[in-house]
Parts: structure tokens; sequence; C-alpha cells
């Protein structure tokens, strides 16, 4: 993939963050996308449900039939304050495609689905609703079939719209016959499904109102994202009714390497418990470690390319740290060569 194109694909993402809103608008920060990729799911939808309509009835009429059809443990209810990379282990390649292994690695375009990063200042964020977008880059095969299952911390809690829906439908859907659902706490379920496949635009897929707890602390972290899960009824899925090579391709690369999970943290650091804990580290950080996570990801691509855009969204203060992260080639200055050298790192890293 030529790096003009990547760059116009994390640029887009940038752009993204211009549409996160809190409900009452308090100061925050967030960044788009994620950082950690793995792998799952299976065929989009049971034999039963070859038509849209059938899909539709199927799905949503049996929703309140999948907590017990053997769905899997919530992974983002830990509530130990820490991010939940998406899991890609649990892909399985739908033995009804009869195909060979598709290798993700043949899907030459960068197709991105990613929660917002969102972080609030603690006096802001107590009992206030903040939404959090979960948007699409890159597309490049029409789907007709969407399913997903979305996971949060439970501390959180879900506020449904004047409608009482559980989600609100985003603008890569205005086409498409969609329906939502809380299968229990921490646990929601969406499907979109069109009579006509359709190439998903770069943008919001969907929104979650989602209402932050009264005793939110600094440093609380609350996880939310994909995990696929096959409910007994229709699996997840991302693909036309009738997949052809490239759509099949397009799937096992977005249950693969595609999805990234997102968060809203609180902004600061938890009480000091311990005398050692209060050691301050000096040392030189990672360059293109840009937001200090400990490793270089797609996240630290999409950070540094709005600081090279003099940040279109809100203003980044840089710390010492963070400028000599962005500092890729170490000449001294950020600039638009820091980005593409970083994505270059990045594609080579993935070629490995």
């Amino acid at each position: 993939m030529k790096i003009q194109k990547v760059i116009g694909i994390f640029l887009s993402l940038a752009l993204v963050c211009g549409t996160i809103q809190n409900a009452e608008d308090p100061p925050q920060t967030h960044t788009a996308a994620a950082e950690t990729i793995t792998a799952e799911t299976a065929f989009p939808f049971p034999e039963t449900a070859a038509t849209a309509d059938e899909f539709e009835s199927t799905t949503a009429g049996l929703f309140s039939e999948a907590e017990n059809a053997g769905e899997s443990d919530n992974p983002f209810d830990k509530q130990d304050d820490r991010e939940v990379p998406y899991d890609a282990s649990r892909w399985v390649q739908p033995k009804e495609w009869n195909t060979p292994a598709i290798n993700p690695r043949d899907y030459q375009d960068g197709i991105m689905l990613f929660f917002d990063k969102i972080g609030l200042e603690q006096e802001y964020a107590r009992g206030k609703t903040q939404r959090v977008y979960f948007s699409i880059v890159g597309a490049t095969e029409p789907v007709s079939y969407v399913k997903f299952h979305i996971y949060y911390d439970t501390r959180l809690k879900v506020k449904p719209n004047s409608a009482g829906d559980v989600l609100n439908n985003g603008k890569a859907f205005t086409d498409f016959t969609t329906g939502s659902a809380m299968i229990k706490e921490g646990q929601l379920v969406f499907y979109a499904y069109s009579e006509e496949a359709k190439l998903l635009n770069n943008s919001s897929l969907f929104t979650i109102d989602f209402i932050v707890p009264e005793n939110a602390e600094k440093g609380d972290v609350y996880p939310i994202g994909l995990a696929y899960t096959d409910d007994g009824i229709v699996k997840d899925t991302f693909i036309k009714a009738e997949p052809d090579g490239a759509g099949m391709l397009q799937m096992t690369y977005v249950f693969t390497r595609g999805i990234y999970n997102g968060y809203i943290r609180i902004l600061g650091e938890k009480p000091v418990t311990s005398a050692a804990s209060t050691t301050v580290n000096t040392e030189e950080p990672l360059r293109g470690d840009v937001d200090c996570s400990g490793d270089i990801s797609t996240a630290d691509a999409v950070l540094l390319s709005r600081i090279t855009a003099e940040d279109i969204c809100d203003e980044i203060a840089l710390t010492e740290q963070n400028f000599i992260a962005a500092d890729f080639d170490n000449d001294g200055q950020i600039t638009i060569q820091d980005t593409a050298k970083l994505l270059d790192f990045l594609l080579e890293a993935s070629a490995s």
C-alpha cells in the first residue's frame, strides 16, 4: 500500500475526533483508533435466514434468547482499569465458505473499524453522559449483512435514546435497516442489513451514550469494544449476502486485523499507595511511541498525524517526553516526515 494512501487514511481518522462529543460538553481529550490487534468470527447468518426479511426476524426476534445461547463471558468487565485490546484469536473461518484458509495479509487496503478513546476530567465526568463513536475508514468491498456484539465495563450504564434504542445509527448505515438490543448489562448486539450490498463510506457506524459513574476516580478506565460472538442465532458478520472472494478476504481482515477497541478514561493518576510507586521514570521515551503507552502502534500514527496537521480537533499540549517520541527521525522538530517514517516503520513491521 502506498504511503500516501496510508497517510490519507490516518488523516481521515483525525477528522473523526471532531465529531466526538459529551452530551453536556465537558472538557476532554480523545484519540481515535486503538493499539493492539487480534481476531475472530464465523459465517454471517443461519441457513434459515436466507433473505433480508428472514435475517431481521431471525436476529431481532430472538435477541431475548441469546443470553442462554452459550455466549462468552464479558471480557471487558474485569474492572481493573486496563484497556481490552481486540482479541483476534477467536476468529474461525466459516466452514460454509468452503475455501482454503484465507490469509488476511493478502488484503492490500487499510480498512479500520474503531471505537473512540476518550479522556475526561474527573470533575466534569462524574454522572455525565458521554457519547462514544464506532467508526469505519477504508472499506473497499460493499456489504449487505452486518452484526456485532459490543461489550463494555458494567460500571458504565447505557442511556437509551428517545426511541428506547441502546445504540444510535451512524451515517454509514443511512440506507440500511438496523436494530440493536441489550442482551444483558455489559453486552449489546447490533445488526444492519440492506437488500442491495452497499459500500460503507468513512463515517460512524453507530454511537452509544454511556453514563459515567458518579464515583469515577482519576485513573479509572472503562473499556469498550467488540468481541466475536456466535450466540447460536446469527454469528457476527461483515459481508455481502452472496459472499465472493474479495468480500471474504475483507471480512477475514476485519475480524483479524481491522478492529480497534476503545475506552473512557478519567484523566490523572490513581492515588499513590506506596513509596516505590512515586519513582519518576527518567528513561528516554521510545521514539514513535507518541502516546507513551509503551509500544509503537497505529494509535501513535493517528496522534502524530493530528499533531503535524496542527491538530484540527483540540489543542494538544506536548510534554518533553511526547515531543521526543513524536520526533521519529530525531532531527529536533516534528514534521510530516516524522509521520511518513513512522508509517513506513509500521508497514515494515506488519509485513515481517
